[in-house]
C-alpha cells in the first residue's frame, strides 16, 4: 500500500528529513514515534500530498505522490491533531457536508456518530462541543467516505482515558476491516497496543 525509498525533505537549506525508507502492507497499522519537531507530521503531510517538493520515491496506493490527481483523495482519510470542522454547523451537518465532497460509497452517518457516542449530540452546533467531542467528530469525519488508508495525527491527544479507549477500539476495528492506518504519536503505550510496525524519528 505504501512504499518509501530514500525520502528527503527540508523547509530550508539545512537538512531536516533524510534517507527515510519503509513500507506498509494493506491492513497494517504503522506508527511514527518521536519527540515534537522530529518530523513525524511532516512525513504525514508528504504522504498525503501537501508537501510534494521531496526527493526520493513516495508511493501510496500505487501512485507516486508528486504525480497524484484529485482521485487519490477518494481513497484516503485524514485526521489531523487539530479539528477542521465548521463550528456553525451541527455535528451531523458537518458529516453530511464532508461526505458530499466524495463521489464513492459512504459510511452511514448515524452509525459513525453512534460509534463515538455522539449520536445524542448530533444536532448540536459544533461550537457547543467540548474538545474531546470535536476530536471524536473529526475522527469519524475522516472515515465518512470509506477510505482504504487512514492518516491519524495524535488520535488520542487530549482525550480522557474513556474516550481514548473508544478511539483506540475504533482504530483496531478499522484495521480488522482491512484499512491501512498510519499514525503519529508520542505515546509509547498507544504505539505498543495499536501498531504492527513502529518507526522512531530522531533529531540529529
Amino acid at each position: 500500500m505504501i512504499n518509501i525509498q530514500n525520502l528527503a525533505f527540508s523547509y530550508t537549506k539545512a537538512p531536516f528529513i533524510e534517507d527515510v525508507n519503509f513500507s506498509v502492507q494493506k491492513g497494517e497499522i504503522f506508527g511514527f514515534l518521536g519527540p515534537s519537531g522530529a518530523g513525524k507530521s511532516t512525513i504525514q503531510k508528504i504522504l498525503i500530498g501537501i508537501l510534494p517538493q521531496y526527493s526520493g520515491s513516495v508511493v501510496v496506493n500505487g501512485i507516486e505522490i508528486r504525480n497524484r490527481t484529485n482521485q487519490f483523495y477518494e481513497q484516503i482519510g485524514v485526521d489531523f491533531e487539530y479539528p477542521s470542522l465548521y463550528e456553525k454547523l451541527t455535528g451531523r451537518e458537518n458529516l453530511r457536508f464532508f461526505a458530499s465532497l466524495y463521489s464513492g460509497a459512504k459510511n452511514d452517518i448515524d452509525t459513525l456518530l453512534k460509534s463515538v457516542e455522539l449520536l445524542q449530540d448530533a444536532d448540536k452546533k459544533v461550537s457547543e462541543y467540548s474538545k474531546g467531542m470535536k476530536s471524536r467528530l473529526n475522527f469519524i469525519k475522516s472515515m465518512v467516505h470509506k477510505p482504504s488508508i487512514l492518516f491519524l495525527d495524535e488520535p488520542t491527544s487530549g482525550l480522557d482515558p474513556t474516550n481514548a479507549r473508544v478511539m483506540k477500539d475504533l482504530i483496531l476495528k478499522e484495521k480488522e476491516n482491512g484499512t491501512t492506518i498510519i499514525l503519529t504519536t508520542h505515546n509509547m503505550e498507544d504505539a505498543s497496543e495499536l501498531c504492527d510496525q513502529v518507526a522512531f524519528i530522531v533529531i540529529h
